[in-house]
């Protein structure tokens, strides 16, 4: 797909949402990845927020290296810090588009995206472009939101209007957190 929007995260990154994204690792966030993981692996970390999952994946990759990208230099910023913080040395950072990854085909073991998918107007094309860069044999592993398997309580079903609920809030900023249908 030629030229994809530049997304809006509708959070933001400002230091509040950071925080409150900082209680994330690998442990709590990844955990169905870890057993999979080989201390040799080169890492990508799509979408890298505050960092915390990022330095953990490094922590336990430590003949490994991982690449962290964030679309956000705010995010980049605040993960450079936590990587000087715990004085992390196999981890670089940059600020990237998972549009267009600047890596050459197969060069990663793993690629890892968190709670990424559902904020992009096109998840697949972010899948793809994230597959060209994983080695043959190797791992794509996402965690996202399954807006569909979702329970919400009365209340707040309520108070987004129901089904549509998965498509209204997103409208702004072009997400599709629905990419195979929805509701």
């Amino acid at each position: 797909m030629p030229n994809p929007p530049r997304e809006i995260y509708s959070h933001g990154h400002h230091d509040s949402v950071l925080r409150s994204h900082r209680w994330r690792t690998a442990t709590n966030s990844a955990a169905y990845l870890l057993p999979r993981l080989k201390s040799d692996d080169r890492l990508l970390d799509v979408g890298v927020g505050p960092g915390t999952i990022t330095v953990d994946f490094a922590d336990r990759l430590t003949d490994g290296t991982v690449v962290g990208i964030d679309a956000a230099p705010t995010a980049v910023a605040a993960t450079r810090a936590l990587v000087a913080e715990r004085d992390v040395r196999n981890v670089t950072l940059s600020v990237g588009d998972v549009y267009e990854l600047e890596f050459p085909a197969g060069f990663f073991d793993v690629v890892h995206a968190h709670q990424v998918l559902q904020h992009l107007s096109h998840p697949i094309t972010a899948l793809r472009e994230m597959r060209r860069v994983c080695v043959l044999g190797g791992l794509v592993a996402v965690r996202d939101a399954d807006y569909a398997a979702m329970t919400w309580t009365r209340r707040v079903w309520n108070c987004l209007g129901g089904s549509s609920c998965t498509t209204r809030w997103p409208a702004p900023t072009a997400a599709n957190p629905t990419p195979g249908g929805g509701c």
